[in-house]
This record gives structure tokens, sequence and C-alpha cells, in this order.
């Protein structure tokens, strides 16, 4: 796709502005300096700045009929008349013969016009103060002289003035300068946007291996600096983004890793008694990486969920159901326990089985062996997921909702990693793009309480 060139643009801009300067500004100057009095002597007034206007309406009344000219008012010449109550107006021939429609008094007082050779003429009637003027001007008949007497200065006569500018003679003398300030802006843009073209060097320059680099501001203009500075800050978070995607996919590796070598080294030793017993721990463990690994993939690519009335109680006794033979397997319990009324949330029902099974796995790991695990369902649209383990320290409950955040304690002076894999985060994600939200606070006695608070349907309250 062709690209529009600012250079190009530019210079276009600079023209336009040059020919309405001076089809415009010059008129307009002009007026101003003959109405300020700074020239002693000028002899411009301001009414005689009305004169052209006048003249454009005469010119456009003259006519042919019948093979000679003739001087009929049209309707603009009329208004302009009625407005104006002392504007008179003439025209003659190229023999000096008044035309019929002229003034009387103008023709009077102009009677010796054939012995006159000028191509303007200002003069004044016996005993008025009125300006005149008389001017040759093309017609729809032809080359003509029109006189006009008794025009008053109005700021739309500056538009009859400007269009005095718009002829070839005009556009042979303004465009030499034209196209020498035209080739001036050229050198000067080309120059100016040289630390531009620079910049874009140095960005095309930079890859995912060198997302480090910046653009250099200082020699950029301080027009063109925001603009450099933007594509910096741009890259930095960029840069960002890549070295988490990095972190990320190494530690996914490592949380894989992890299983698979505990599967290979049981299946070395097909005979032990525990073999199937751990085989689907594993499996099982390294089957929930995966599904997260899957669910971090479909919001990347921003796959809004999709919004329904859902049935807390209904949805979160199912995933408890689901999880209980796993929670009896693992030697431990599980109690469930149901809102005092019928409780109708707002979201997205995979996303909600998603965080509430990624919570009931968490706290089936925390939970010591013979404990028991508590899921609550409050008629505040709210869920709580409880467990009696070794809780979530204050300064850490921000961060275990991190990707793969990784706590190492001391324990008998031997490094000991608390990693949470995806889970948490997960669920903190979907929490959100279903408008709610996902906290942690302590369990009495000890452990870990985690709250999901949803949203409630409006319509279900408004049907109920």
């Amino acid at each position: 796709m062709s690209r529009r060139s600012l250079s190009a643009r530019l210079m276009l801009w600079l023209a336009a502005a040059q020919i309405a300067g001076t089809l415009l500004l010059v008129p307009i100057t002009d007026f101003l300096v003959s109405i300020s009095g700074v020239i002693p002597g000028w002899q411009v007034a301001p009414d005689d700045w009305g004169e052209y206007r006048l003249h454009a309406l005469v010119a456009a009344s003259v006519t042919r009929e019948g093979g000679a000219p003739r001087l009929e008012p049209t309707p603009a010449l009329r208004a302009y008349v009625a407005s104006n109550a002392g504007a008179l107006y003439a025209a003659f021939d190229c023999a000096g013969v008044a035309l019929p429609g002229s003034s009387p008094q103008l023709i009077a007082a102009l009677g010796g016009l054939r012995d006159i050779d000028a191509t303007t003429l200002k003069f004044h009637l016996p005993g008025e103060d009125a300006r005149g003027s008389l001017r040759r001007v093309a017609s729809g008949a032809g080359a003509c002289a029109v006189a006009a007497y008794g025009y008053r200065f109005a700021w739309s006569d500056l538009l009859a003035v400007a269009c005095l500018f718009l002829t070839p003679h005009s556009a042979i003398v303004i465009a030499p300068a034209v196209l020498g300030a035209l080739a001036i802006a050229w050198v000067v843009v080309r120059r100016g946007l040289a630390p531009l073209r620079a910049a874009a060097e140095q960005v095309a320059a930079i890859d995912m291996n060198t997302l480090h680099k910046r653009v250099v501001v200082d020699d950029a203009p301080r027009e063109v600096a925001p603009f450099v500075e933007a594509v910096n800050g741009a890259l930095s978070r960029l840069d960002a983004g890549v070295a988490a995607q990095r972190r990320f996919t190494a530690n996914a590796a490592h949380e894989l890793r992890t299983p698979i070598a505990i599967m290979r080294a049981h299946a070395d030793n097909p005979d032990d008694a525990a073999f199937r017993r751990a085989m689907r721990r594993d499996i099982r463990r390294a089957q929930t990486i995966v599904e997260q690994l899957l669910a971090t993939a479909r919001f990347s690519i921003r796959d809004a969920p999709k919004e329904t009335d859902i049935d807390l109680c209904a949805a979160v006794l199912a995933m408890v159901a689901d999880y209980t033979p796993l929670v009896i397997e693992n030697g431990r319990r599980i109690e469930f326990e149901p809102p005092p009324a019928r409780t109708i949330v707002r979201g997205d029902k995979w996303a909600l089985e998603c965080v509430i099974a990624n919570l009931l796995d968490n706290a089936l790991r925390a939970e010591p062996e013979g404990g028991v695990v508590e899921v609550r369902v409050l008629a505040t649209a709210m869920v709580e997921v409880v467990d009696h383990g070794a809780g979530v320290p204050l300064a850490d409950r921000d961060n275990i909702f991190e990707p793969f955040w990784r706590r190492v304690t001391k324990s008998n002076g031997a490094g000991l990693g608390l990693g949470l894999g995806l889970g948490l985060a997960i669920s903190k994600t979907l929490a959100e793009l279903m408008g709610g939200s996902i906290s942690v606070a302590e369990t009495r006695g000890g452990g870990a309480t985690f709250r999901l608070a949803l949203r409630k349907s409006e319509a279900a309250a408004v049907a109920a």
C-alpha cells in the first residue's frame, strides 16, 4: 500500500499558504494600512476598497441583446443599490458610447470619455464628497469601461479585491516565487526530518534478540522527542513482556519435568505396591499443568468468558462431588455447606469450574492427612475453600497469585521451595474477567481460606 509522503504534504500546505497569503493577506494588509494612517499622505481611503465589488456587479450586468450591448441590472446589483442609496453606475463601450441602463448623471459627467485614454480614472461629481472610479473591465459583451460612484466599504468587498489576483498575469508573477519557496521547503523539510529517519533506522534494527536497545533521544528535535520516547517506552514494555514469557516457558518446563521424571522412575519399578496410586497422582499433576497452560494460552489471545446465569450452589457442589473420590483416596475428607437460599451469579461456567478446581486442588495439597477441606457457598455470592495446612504468610498473600511464584524457606538447614504453579494466577485472571475477585485469609486455628467473590445476576434478582 502506497503511503502519503510527509514531505510532500508539508510542501503542498506551504504552497497553499503562500497562495492564500498572496490573495488574501496582501489586500487585507493594504486595507489595514490605508485606514491606520501610519503613512502620511496616503491617497487610498477605506471606501476606495468598495469600488471593486461594484465594478464586478456592473460588469456582470452588461449583456448583449439583439447584437447591441446593454446594461441590465442583475438582482445582486439591485440589492447593492438598495442598500447603498447614493450608489450610481454606468457602462461605456470601447468607443466611449454609454450603454442603455447607465446613470444619466455619470453619462453627463463622463461625456468626454472618448477623448481620454486611461485604464483607470478617479473622479468626483460636482458639489459632492463621494468618490467615483472608472475602470476598463471584461464583461459578457466584451471589453468595456465601467463607472462606479458612491460606493461604501464592506468587509465582504475584500473578496472582490482578492479575485483581482486570480488572473493569468498574477499566476505568472506568483509562480516563480511559489516554485522557489517549494524548492527551499523541500531542502528544509528533508534536513528537518533527518533525525526522524535516523530514529526509524534504529527501530528497524531492533529484533527479538535486541529488545534491550533504545532509540537515541538526544539528537531528536523537540517535536519528535515525544514520539521517540513513546517508542522507547513501548520497547521497554515489550522487552519486559518477552522476558516474562521466557521465564514463564522455563518455569512451565520445570513444572512438567518433575512429574514426568517421577512417572519415569515409577515406570522403572512396575512391581512396586504403590505403583498405580503414584502413577495416577503424577498423571493428574501433569494433566493439571497442561490444562493450566492451555487456559493461559486461551486468555493470551483475549478470549473473554461468555457470561450466563449460573446456580452457584449447584456448580460448586458438582465440582466437590467430582473431587470427593480423589480427596478420600489421598486420606482426607471434604465438607460442603450450601447457602440458605438459591444464589444465581453472572459468569462463565467453564471459568467458574476452572477456578473452583484450582482452589480445591490447592486445598487438597495443603490439607494435612486425615484433615477436612471445607467448602462453603454464601448467600453473598461468595465461595470459601478452607484448608488447615501451613497457611500463607501475610507478606506473601499478594505474591501467590503470580505465575509460578516460589517462596524458599529454611527447614532444618535445608532449602524448601514452595511453588504454586499457574493455578492461583489463572484463578485470579478468570475471577477478574467475570467481574469478581479472589483473595486469601488465615483460617482460624491455622491454614488458608480462599474467598472467591462473584457478581449476582441482576435478572435473577429482579425475577425474585
